[in-house]
């Protein structure tokens, strides 16, 4: 069984950046049963890289700020499960303020 998963986050800076690019993390992958794409990101942050930027505000399922997609699905970050292999990019169809983070509109939902 691999201990690694592989985490591929776009990122965007618009301080920084000039286009958004991919930034891939090597995640230690026990636990991943009960991991959700949430706990992923904060791992991420607390361990590998204090510069991602995600929303992660309720964890309840409630408010929807944490949506992103992964693998190319709409998701609740606070929601989904992890997978071995993710790539996790901001909602489409919502404006970029900075790596996965986005404008809220519930108009556009």
């Amino acid at each position: 069984m691999n201990d690694i998963a592989i985490v591929k986050i776009k990122r965007f800076d618009p301080s920084l950046d000039k286009e958004p690019r991919y930034q891939t993390y090597e995640v230690p992958a026990e636990g991943w049963v009960q991991r959700k794409v949430i706990d992923t990101l904060r791992y991420i942050y607390e361990n590998l890289d204090a510069t991602l930027a995600f929303r992660e505000p309720c964890r309840q399922r409630l408010c929807g700020a944490c949506l992103v997609c992964v693998n190319d699905k709409r998701v609740l970050a606070c929601d989904a499960m992890s997978e071995a292999t993710m790539i996790i990019e901001p909602a489409a169809k919502h404006r970029l303020i900075k790596d996965l983070v986005v404008e809220i509109n519930r108009e556009n939902d």
